[in-house]
This record gives structure tokens, C-alpha cells and sequence, in this order.
């Protein structure tokens, strides 16, 4: 099943999901089924042997798995939807992401899936992952987009720092000011105190025999 990019109002908004008011979904999407497909080739070559038989009954697990997860790319945040018994929601804010990583398995190439693992400062792997999933070099670019975009914007949704105020300025010239009156008054004592320093000298010298 492959990701799709998804209307901002509330009808597209999934039933687990709460969003802020200026918050708007950019992609949804699940794993692919066709990730199945190797795990089934991989059990019927190896029916020679027992493990063979474990995986192909593990298949209905992972199908109900796939059945199960959801993946919602917003404009603030990442959301996995996991859970078959019990539903696991796991988030990561745009503003916390690091680094995300691509990466497609020998099955993957041949099915046109992938992996896009995100990693958050400070974080020693993965903080989340949207699993095989169709088309993932152009969702990780969407990631990226939003990210960067995001990332230019102030607490207002502004880019850049806004400009200084006239009082701002106004106080930034008075605290100059008064540094420069500061050294200029240092140097007017090391000044007064060198030439007392050299009329003792001379008054010194003038005594002398």
C-alpha cells in the first residue's frame, strides 16, 4: 500500500491522532505488503528444513503487523501508529530531527520499497522508523522539506529574526556610551598617574648631590 499525501482537514485525520490547531497532515501512508513477499520466498526455499515452516506461519503475524501500523508526516511532527492488541504511538517533532537515513534491502529493490530511519540529537540510534514503505527516497525528501522549512521559522512562523526596535537600539547606544566613557576614564587615570610618577622622579633626581 503506498503512502499518500493526505488533505488538511479533519475528515483525513486518523482516529488515534490529536492534532494542534495549526497543525496540518503532510503524508500518510503503512508498509508496504509487499514486504511479505520475501518472507515468503524465504520460508518456501527453506521447507527443506524446519525453520522454513516457522516462518511461513509467522506470515499471518506480520500481515495483521502491516494491517496495524500507520505512519503520519504532519507540519510539526512524525507519528508510528503500532500494535495489534494494543496500540504503541511513537513521535518526533521536526525541530528535534538530526539525521534521516535510507536504506532498501535486496527485496526492497525489487519491490520498490524502502526504510527511512530518524535519528534526533543526542539519540544513539533510530528514534523512530517508517519501515518499507513505497517510494521512501521521496517521502525522506519531504522529510527534509519540511524540516528545513520548519527550521527557518520563528515562534510566529516568521523566517529570520525580526529587527531590533527603536528602543532596542536606543539602549544598545546608551550601554556604548557608557563603555567608551569607562575606558576613557581608566585611561585618564593611568595618564595622571604616569605624570605623577615622573614629577617624583624629577623632584627625586633634583635632590640628589
Amino acid at each position: 500500500m503506498s503512502g499518500t499525501e493526505a488533505p488538511a482537514d479533519d475528515a483525513a485525520n486518523p482516529d488515534w491522532l490529536t492534532l494542534d490547531p495549526d497543525e496540518e497532515i503532510v503524508w500518510t501512508g503503512q508498509p508496504a505488503f509487499e514486504t511479505l513477499y520475501g518472507t515468503i520466498a524465504t520460508g518456501l526455499v527453506l521447507t527443506v528444513v524446519l525453520i522454513g515452516f516457522l516462518i511461513l506461519l509467522g506470515v499471518p503475524f506480520a500481515y495483521y503487523r502491516i494491517e496495524n501500523t500507520e505512519y503520519v508526516v504532519t507540519t510539526k511532527s512524525l507519528y508510528v501508529k503500532t500494535g495489534i492488541l494494543s496500540t504503541n504511538i511513537e513521535t518526533v517533532d521536526l525541530d528535534r530531527i538530526q539525521n534521516t537515513e535510507f536504506t532498501r534491502s535486496f527485496w526492497g529493490k525489487q519491490f520498490d520499497y524502502g526504510t527511512i530511519s530518524i535519528s534526533t540529537a543526542g539519540s544513539s540510534g533510530a528514534e523512530i522508523s517508517f519501515d518499507g514503505i513505497p517510494d521512501a527516497p521521496a517521502v525522506r525528501d519531504r522529510i527534509t522539506e519540511l524540516q528545513r522549512r520548519h527550521g527557518g521559522r520563528d515562534e510566529d512562523g516568521e523566517g529570520g529574526d525580526a529587527p531590533a526596535s527603536a528602543d532596542q537600539l536606543a539602549e544598545l547606544i546608551e550601554e556604548v556610551r557608557a563603555t567608551r566613557e569607562a575606558f576613557e576614564r581608566i585611561e585618564d587615570h593611568l595618564t595622571d598617574g604616569t605624570a605623577d610618577d615622573d614629577d617624583d622622579q624629577s623632584r627625586t633626581n633634583a635632590s640628589s648631590p
